[in-house]
């Protein structure tokens, strides 16, 4: 037989076993990975420690607990417990028998209860069938009507065998209770003495790590059942994120690391990032505050990308460059560059709050953002740049120039728009010339030129203006200087204080007084300051109804502010230069090269200048903030920030500047409001295509605020079930706010937590101006009403006194409902009348005595003996003044109404409602309408009703 041919191979077969053996271990080795790197996330170590943390903390508190019980009361209690329980044991066949029989009595009591509820049930569904039969006139009323009586009978009986049973049962357990009461009692004591140690040790026993929470539940592909690391989400319907043409649900993930951010439990306090609770809860996150978590979320204020699980996916971004340092060591963070709204740093939050707030300039609980507006509005810059807030009803920032010619000089104008800070440290004018991109000595030219053609163009166009008084007299400067410094000045007024952020926007409100001697002329300043509408009309300047000596005191005084002449000019510019700026302003303007040759050389040399000087001023802007004579009708010039908070990044010119991240925004706007015109840097431009935004010389501070001011200029995305519902309330509270802003009253008052800044130049705040907050409630409407028209004196042991601001009756009556929708007491005008109780006017003048009111409370003469940081308002004017119902409240806790005020509180609130002085009869309440009620009847204190129309004294 024929040998058999073994079967061929194209490859060795045990080499092939063993490649496939191995592949098959490598895919099986790959698989194990897949697996574990899907379930080994970030998220569960950070529930992890978390969850470690907890059980630390519980077991700490849980020793605490325990040491801080009285081992000698335990020691006793246990003792009397063992006394009682051998009482129990002796009798225990007494015991055992009585217990036997309220078994049986609870037994029988549970039958008897259930037969008459039953009964009770039957006789109310047949109750009712015989009511509608008998009124309908059915044949078997009577019938049913029977078997009602019946029921009746029955239930009563079973009424009476439940309150038999209950009588028998409650016998048998007092007679169980002298055996086994006392072992009980004690037994709850001893409970008692360990209650907290027993709460926390049932919290161990939860948080107590095991094998089948920690490990079985939570092992892969069994953590879909009932896992206790889970991803902790909230949808939030009435959130949106806008998602390239379609706005979907806004879904948040935070809570998955940030367990604790909504918990009130102060333990979490001492807890680490990111285990901490929200700072502020009772407005944010919180459950019963405005923003609640499941309604809010986080990202909508914060940004960042609510659906990652990730640290370094969620675009959470370093506050500084050592936390960036630590971040990339410990979580491998860098620049998110898929993800165009990355977190905002802490500080910069409040800016989200427009996405909701969006018609508020000033929002509440937001001090940054408010006086990150008001640094925005005190610098002008929406005056040149368009934006939602500040569009409408807002003058330009600077002052008219119209009438330039009776204010100021050719020369001093010239050194000043050359370079304001060199005359003015504290100004907010800006500069326009040499600076990032046009200080080479070829700039410096064409800077003089249009230096010198501005000056000429404003004085050419100026107005003639009449001065009330044409020579006005000299003053007293010293005595000049006291006025602006004890009136209230120093409110809107800064006078050499250094840097201007250390002052900030509120009391930079006006111009900067350092260096106004040489300014303007004695006979300038004399009419200003006797009356500032007469040379600008739409002045916010108010009048300080000073006396004609006064004024002449503080003009004196200020004309001797006198400080560095300013930079000189850096190059003199002949016919020639001014000639071909001209040709270059007329040819980039439209005109043929030729044509604009030939139109400049028309002109005489005065009018060369003044034509650059007008296409200079379009050019720059100068009238978005001035008032200037041809410029009525002119657009700004400046970029729209109406939606820049929602720009893309990649839609910013970053240019040759290499040394800023190109994926920050916020970075591109700080270094753009640190040097205006730094993108112009390593590029050629001709010198009208370059940048020509000013340098304003922020600090950091400065900023920063105005970078948190921009990021908040939104596009609107969210939904009407997001914002801030509106009401009559709400569009008053919003008109009053920003008029109290616009007018700077916060530069003075303290106004919902905000403002008050020239407090921080009086020795005592008692001694400065009131707080505005409680106003509404405080206040009649009428007084406050003819109050802001014509202000009378209420403290005259003051100088700082509250100037008439010649607001119109529409703004009077928005500044009243401001402050009353803030008090919560919009409504009609009461007359309180007084409820005549026997003896209590009597009641109220003894108390008024007995609290010796009159020590510090004007009624009429000063007092002489007591110090000035004391002394309170004319109680004369209480009748007339103050709203009745207030006058209540203010009594019982006027700490509560207005914090550091120095009214003493006579009736402590643990007494309230009972009184300390029971020898003046009846509760604290009545007591202090006694006293309510005999304030009222004071009369002859002055009255802006009487004042009205005539000259008033200084309104303090």
């Amino acid at each position: 037989m024929a040998e058999k041919k073994g079967v061929g191979h194209a490859y060795n077969i045990d080499f092939l076993n063993v490649v496939f053996a191995a592949s098959s271990l490598f895919l099986f080795l790959s698989v194990v990975w897949m697996v574990w790197d899907d379930f080994d996330r970030e998220w569960k170590n950070t529930q992890r420690t978390f969850a470690e943390l907890q059980y630390q903390v519980t077991e700490a508190q849980y020793q605490q607990a325990s040491r801080a019980i009285d081992r000698n009361k335990l020691q006793q209690l246990q003792s009397q417990l063992q006394t009682a329980q051998r009482t129990i044991t002796t009798n225990r066949q007494k015991v055992d028998e009585l217990q036997a029989n309220l078994d049986d009595a609870s037994v029988r009591l549970d039958r008897v209860t259930q037969q008459s509820q039953f009964a009770k049930a039957t006789y109310d569904q047949d109750r009712y069938e015989f009511e509608a039969a008998r009124v309908a006139g059915a044949a078997g009323a009577e019938r049913m009507g029977q078997r009602i009586a019946e029921q009746v009978r029955q239930l009563n009986d079973l009424n009476l065998q439940v309150e038999k049973v209950t009588a028998e049962r409650a016998g048998i357990q007092r007679e169980l209770d002298q055996y086994v009461g006392q072992a009980a009692a004690i037994q709850k004591q001893i409970d008692d003495v360990g209650a907290e140690a027993g709460r926390i040790q049932k919290q161990l026993d939860v948080l107590a790590p095991s094998a089948l929470k920690d490990y079985f539940r939570n092992a892969p592909l069994l953590d879909f059942m009932a896992p206790t690391l889970k991803i902790q989400q909230v949808i939030l319907p009435n959130v949106v994120d806008d998602v390239n043409f379609i706005r979907v649900p806004k879904i948040d993930r935070c809570r998955t690391c940030h367990l604790a951010i909504d918990s009130k439990d102060p333990v979490y306090e001492k807890y680490p990032q990111p285990f901490k609770p929200h700072p502020n809860l009772s407005v944010y996150l919180g459950a019963d505050s405005p923003h609640p978590i499941d309604r809010i979320g986080c990202t909508v204020c914060h940004e960042g990308m609510g659906q990652s699980v990730s640290f370094r996916d969620a675009a959470h971004m370093p506050a500084t460059e050592q936390q960036k340092e630590e971040w990339e060591a410990q979580y491998g963070w860098e620049e998110p560059h898929l993800w165009d709204y990355p977190m905002l740093p802490t500080k910069m939050t409040e800016a989200s709050c427009v996405k909701c707030h969006k018609q508020q300039v000033y929002v509440p609980n937001a001090a940054n953002l408010s006086l990150a507006y008001a640094t925005f509005e005190r610098a002008g810059c929406y005056a040149c740049h368009k934006t939602r807030r500040f569009d409408t009803d807002i003058r330009r920032p600077g002052p008219i120039l119209t009438k330039i010619d009776a204010k100021l000089s050719q020369d001093w104008v010239k050194t000043w728009i050359r370079n304001p800070r060199a005359v003015k440290q504290t100004t907010w004018m800006p500069r326009f010339w040499y600076n990032s991109n046009n200080s080479s000595p070829e700039d410096a030219v064409r800077n003089e030129v249009e230096i010198n053609a501005i000056v000429a163009y404003l004085f050419a166009n100026s107005e003639r203006f009449e001065p009330t008084v044409r020579n006005p007299p000299r003053g007293d400067a010293k005595v000049g200087e006291q006025i602006v410094k004890s009136v209230g000045c120093q409110g809107c007024h800064v006078v050499g204080e250094g840097e201007r952020t250390a002052v900030g926007p509120r009391r930079t409100f006006g111009q900067p007084l350092q260096n106004i001697g040489n300014k303007t002329t004695y006979a300038w300043l004399y009419d200003w300051v006797r009356d500032p509408k007469h040379y600008s009309p739409d002045t916010y300047m108010p009048d300080l109804r000073l006396t004609d000596a006064q004024v002449a005191d503080v003009a004196t005084y200020l004309s001797t502010l006198k400080g560095p002449a300013g930079d000189a000019a850096k190059a003199t510019p002949d016919q020639k230069d001014v000639d071909g700026i001209l040709i270059d302003y007329l040819y980039r303007g439209g005109l043929p090269f030729e044509d604009a040759t030939a139109s400049a050389a028309k002109m005489s040399a005065e009018e060369k200048q003044v034509e650059v000087g007008r296409r200079a001023i379009l050019r720059y802007g100068c009238f978005s903030c001035h008032e200037i004579k041809g410029y009525d009708k002119a657009q700004s010039i400046g970029t729209d920030l109406t939606e820049e908070g929602s720009k893309l990044v990649t839609r910013l010119d970053f240019a040759f500047i290499s040394d800023i991240p190109h994926t920050s925004k916020i970075a591109w706007f700080r270094a753009k409001l640190h040097d205006p015109r730094i993108f112009d840097k390593g590029r050629v431009l001709p010198p009208l295509d370059k940048l020509r935004m000013p340098d304003f010389n922020f600090s950091d501070e400065e900023v920063e605020r105005l970078v948190m001011a921009i990021m908040s200029f939104q596009r609107e995305v969210q939904p009407a079930a997001a914002l801030l519902a509106q009401s009559a309330r709400y569009d008053d509270r919003q008109a009053g706010r920003t008029l109290v802003h616009r007018r700077n009253c916060v530069g003075c008052h303290v106004i919902e937590d905000v403002g008050g800044d020239f407090l921080k130049l009086v020795a005592d705040p008692s001694l400065g101006p009131p707080s505005l907050t409680p106003e509404g409630a405080r206040v009649k409407p009428d007084w406050l009403y003819a109050f802001l028209r014509e202000p009378i004196t209420i403290r005259p042991w003051l100088d700082v006194r509250m100037p008439t601001f010649g607001l119109d009756d529409a703004e009077l009556n928005g500044v009243i409902n401001y402050f009353g929708s803030i008090s919560n007491t919009i409504g009609p005008f009461q007359t309180h009348e007084i409820v005549r109780v026997a003896n209590s006017e009597a009641t109220g003048r003894r108390l008024f005595e007995t609290f010796q009111c009159q020590k510090c409370h004007v009624l009429g003469a000063i007092p002489r003996d007591q110090e000035t940081a004391n002394l309170a308002p004319d109680l004369r004017m209480a009748s007339d003044r103050l709203n009745p119902e207030w006058i209540v409240e203010w009594l019982k806790n006027p700490l509560v109404i207005l914090p550091g005020t120095r009214m003493p509180g006579f009736w402590p609130a643990d007494l309230y409602p009972k009184s300390p002085y029971p020898e003046f009869g009846g509760s604290a309440d009545a007591q202090m309408r006694a006293i309510r009620d005999y304030l009222l009847t004071f009369r002859g204190g002055p009255s802006p009703r009487r004042s009205a129309g005539g000259s008033a004294a200084a309104a303090n």
